[in-house]
């Protein structure tokens, strides 16, 4: 082979293999898309404004010591959601299609009904009847406006479109979660949601100074049909992940009082929103 020849081989090479190294695989977490946090739908995932998404943090044992094993459960009353059949979904990441169906920015498709084509209200009261809802200066709708005139973020749960209450959707889970209380006089705590010694989701509050809660990975439960079909609980959903606004204060207390308002889905069924909670 002559020298100009091998050169161009080497070159086609190395340009191929530079496409090949560059290109958001469906498991790229940056990419928006791929099933980076374990479900098993799989029915893509809640990533933050900037496309990544959280992921299980371990135990640091010098810091987090176990206090308590609990068990999970929901309350009596769910709503079904609305989705949005096109245009930008959440953040602009990817665009949305008939029946709530998600093309990640990778271009690898999720649903029907992927939560981040749910759609929210941009005026009008919130869910709660305080403060109200309108459209961020970003563009993004869903920023409620708190009683006292407060921003929180875009794409609150306060302000989804909702359809009829029912109390027909029951889950059971086979996790239990475990509390973990910080040591260094933080006030933090740990809560994992694990399975075969997994962590499979995980919430931590991070003390009295933040007074927020990061929430990470999926919680699966098992509704109470013929076909027993799995819903799915991403905790990097905003209901259980601060990113911006107002601080959502100490979920890990909220889930083992009242409980937390979050948004479970399931492809076949839909999305609606249930009280997640937590007790002995």
């Amino acid at each position: 082979m002559s020298r100009r020849l091998l050169l161009a081989a080497m070159l086609f090479a190395v340009t191929l293999a530079g496409c090949n190294k560059d290109r958001p695989g469906p498991t790229d977490p940056n990419s928006g898309g791929g099933p980076t946090n374990s479900d098993p739908i799989p029915n893509g995932n809640w990533p933050d404004p900037d496309g990544t998404v959280p992921t299980v943090q371990p135990v640091d044992s010098t810091v987090y010591t176990p206090t308590d094993t609990l068990s999970v459960s929901i309350g009596d009353t769910t709503t079904p959601l609305l989705f949005q059949t096109s245009g930008a979904a959440r953040y602009n990441l990817g665009s949305c299609s008939a029946k709530g169906t998600w093309t990640a920015p990778n271009g690898t498709l999720y649903g029907p009904h992927n939560p981040n084509c749910l759609t929210y209200r941009t005026s009008g009261q919130g869910s709660n009847g305080k403060g109200h809802c309108v459209m961020s200066s970003q563009g993004y709708p869903g920023l409620w406006i708190n009683a006292v005139g407060h921003g929180t973020s875009p794409y609150s749960p306060k302000c989804l479109d909702r359809g009829t209450p029912s109390t027909t959707l029951a889950l059971t889970f086979s996790v239990q979660a475990e509390l973990f209380q910080a040591t260094d006089g933080s006030g933090g705590r740990m809560l994992n949601f694990t399975s075969g010694g997994v962590i499979q989701a995980q919430l931590i509050y991070h003390g009295s100074a933040a007074d927020s809660t990061t929430g990470a990975g999926v919680l699966l439960g098992t509704d109470n049909s013929s076909s027993a079909q799995i819903w799915s609980i991403g905790f990097s959903q905003p209901a259980l992940n601060y990113t911006g606004g107002a601080a959502n204060g100490d979920l890990i207390t909220a889930l083992s009082t009242t409980g937390v308002e979050v948004i479970a889905c399931n492809t076949a069924v839909g999305c609606s929103t249930i009280t997640l909670k937590i007790g002995g």
